[in-house]
This record gives structure tokens, sequence and C-alpha cells, in this order.
């Protein structure tokens, strides 16, 4: 597995920190997991894992190509984001879609077409 997850990594452009701070793991843990320091899937395994889009308990796509392994990156980091925003009230999440939504229609103008073919404005790789 630890070869597993160094190689997703390797494919994404985030660095450790970064990885860190998407899975809500402490960045010396994370070290010391991509080192493979670590003899159980713990939490902390599991939410890198996550971060990476590499299922833990079975086999897995290793040959993701990596574009798409930099698309579920960028999806857990955009994610995470919108975790750390949110107050966790319905008010919070409704002003988070509204920002949201106006930065869609901003981008929307940019991106023509492909705006119009997709209905999410970020698209999420795990749906």
């Amino acid at each position: 597995m630890v070869g597993l997850i160094r190689r997703r990594r390797a494919k994404t452009s985030l660095s450790n920190a970064e990885l860190a701070a998407i899975a809500s793991v402490d960045p010396g843990q994370t070290s010391r997991i991509l080192d493979g320091q670590f003899r159980t899937v713990s939490g902390n395994v599991l939410r890198i894992c996550n971060a990476l889009g590499i299922n833990p308990h079975g086999e897995d796509d290793d040959d993701a190509a990596p574009k798409e392994v930099r698309k579920r990156a960028a999806w857990a980091k955009l994610e995470a984001s919108v975790r750390r925003a949110w107050d966790q009230t319905p008010q919070g999440a409704e002003r988070l879609v509204a920002v949201i939504d106006a930065v869609a229609k901003v981008t929307s103008g940019k991106r023509g077409k492909e705006a119009s073919s997709d209905a999410s404005p970020v698209g999420n790789p795990a749906i």
C-alpha cells in the first residue's frame, strides 16, 4: 500500500503539506505515512488514501491517468477548502452555495459550451 500511496501522491501536483491539509492529517504524520512508517490502516492513512482517491481495502487502479489523479486531488483540495469555510450551519451553507454559484456564472462564460454540457461547475470525479 505504501508504494501505491507514494505513486499516487507523485502523480498529483500536491506538496506533502497540501496533502496533509486536504486530508486533515498532521504534516509530520503525513510524512511518516508517505515514508511507510505505519503498521495498520489507521484513520490518518484512510484520510490520506481518500484524499488521493485510493481504495485502501481493495484493488485500486494504479494505472489511472495522471490527469484524472490531478483532477481527483483538485476536487479533494476544493472540498477541504469548502469544509474549512463552512460554519456548519444551514445559513453558512447557503452563503457558500451563493458564492460558488456566483463564481460559476463568471467562469461559465470563459468555458463556453463546456459549461453547458456539465451541470456541475466543478465536476465531482467521485460521482
